[in-house]
């Protein structure tokens, strides 16, 4: 007698996979760009500007303020134009000092604090007087003469000249003889609420040019795309396998294979998430080879 299995297996599977694409623009961090200030001057009085977010500020000062102008330059090649970029074509400020001796302070107070780093500034021409630096950050608070950033002292003219920094003084002090481009630039290591120079004359009637910079943040953004998968479910509603019947006829004796349903079985939900839509196939291979063997242990068993 011989049998013969012959498995029948239908299989009726309902999904459904719709793919959302978002659009979107995510910030991806800040950068900066560089920016001189910009002044309007009125006698004794005047402010600054900057283009961006950094704060604005008036000024004060006990004597006429000659400006805004723009024909001295620090280019890139100054440690101060190395950071911030050439000034060709940007205005700076002139104070000055009292004829022979004396002195003449200038106040500059910002509309809110500055932020803690990415302010600078250059006094330049500094040869014939000295430059007292003061300054206040949060809640008027003194700053240190370390906290004011002393950062070198170059020639923009391309001389040998350049002032000396006396830390202990928070002084910027000129060698007395008439030069160009004898200039210290600062780089502020805390917030500012108000910064004054005060200018002493060591010699004749001196006046210096005060550069101001900032590095101002700004967002850049990235275009990302997001995927969206829905969730989905796949459900194999039914497998049936059935043992066709056979008649072997040698010798006179007829057996007749017994028919064997499995019906409504295995019924399985899978959840659609992009992870198990990549590994179903395999899923739905195993399933179908563990019904196939559990079939062939039930046939042996007859």
């Amino acid at each position: 007698m011989k049998k013969v299995f012959a498995p029948v297996i239908s299989l009726a599977v309902a999904t459904a996979v719709v793919f959302g694409f978002g659009l979107g623009i995510s910030p991806a961090g800040a950068t900066t760009t560089a920016e001189y200030a910009a002044y309007t001057v009125n006698g004794t009085t005047g402010s600054v500007s900057f283009v961006g977010n950094f704060p604005s500020a008036t000024f004060t000062s006990q004597r006429t303020v000659q400006g805004p102008t723009t024909s001295a330059v620090l280019d890139a090649s100054t440690p101060f134009g190395a950071v911030y970029g050439s000034s060709i074509g940007q205005s700076y400020i002139r104070l000055s000092s009292p004829y022979i001796s004396g002195s003449s302070s200038t106040v500059f107070t910002f509309a809110s604090v500055t932020p803690a780093t990415g302010f600078g500034f250059t006094l330049g021409d500094i040869d014939a007087e000295a430059i007292t630096i003061s300054a206040t950050t949060t809640g008027g608070v003194a700053v240190t003469a370390a906290e004011l950033g002393y950062t070198d002292s170059f020639n923009y003219a391309n001389g040998s000249d350049v002032p000396t920094w006396n830390a202990g003084t928070s002084t910027l002090i000129g060698n007395t003889a008439e030069t160009s481009g004898a200039s210290g630039w600062f780089s502020p290591t805390v917030p500012l609420e108000t910064i004054t120079f005060t200018s002493a004359t060591l010699m004749g009637s001196p006046e210096y040019q005060v550069w101001m910079a900032a590095l101002i943040p700004f967002p850049v953004t990235t275009t990302t795309t997001t995927t969206t998968i829905p969730s989905t479910t796949t459900t194999i509603l039914s497998v049936t396998t059935t043992t066709i019947a056979t008649t072997t006829t040698t010798p006179s004796i007829t057996t007749n294979v017994a028919s064997t349903t499995i019906a409504n079985q295995n019924l399985v939900e899978i959840p659609a998430t992009g992870r198990n839509l990549a590994i179903a196939p395999y899923a739905l291979w195993a399933l179908i080879v563990g019904i196939a063997l559990t079939l062939r242990r039930k046939l042996r068993q007859q």
